[in-house]
């Protein structure tokens, strides 16, 4: 069986996953001690991309954020309630969110934008 951190990397990257990876992983608990791997903006633009181009539809990006939705062997750019987080909640959850298109990327991009500014930003006057 192949490395745990290395499974969980190929989660990451490959929105279409060999399913030998996701039943490797199935072999390891639902626990663990530490992140293993981290989800990045990088890697919501590029699964955006990929189905922008074609190559990816809605339900594949639907499916990539929701295997990524939840894992303790995974860790969030900006920490667990920051923006890449949200995303991939935005993501997982089209039923409750938004449908998985062009509209919802836009709003992806625009949610990056505004917290680009740090959340504890004081504006002078």
């Amino acid at each position: 069986m192949r490395d745990r951190a290395f499974l969980v990397s190929e989660l990451i990257a490959n929105p279409l996953p060999d399913p030998l990876v996701i039943e490797e992983l199935a072999c390891y608990s639902h626990t663990c001690e530490r992140p293993l791997s981290q989800v990045t903006k990088s890697h919501v633009f590029a699964v955006l991309n990929s189905m922008e181009q074609g190559s990816l539809n809605a339900s594949d990006v639907s499916a990539w954020a929701s295997r990524l939705e939840g894992r303790e062997d995974l860790a969030f750019e900006f920490g667990e309630e920051g923006v890449v987080r949200e995303v991939v909640f935005w993501l997982a959850n089209p039923d409750i969110n938004w449908p998985v298109d062009a509209c919802l990327r836009r709003r992806i991009e625009a949610l990056f934008e505004r917290r680009k500014t740090p959340r504890n930003h004081i504006c002078q006057k």
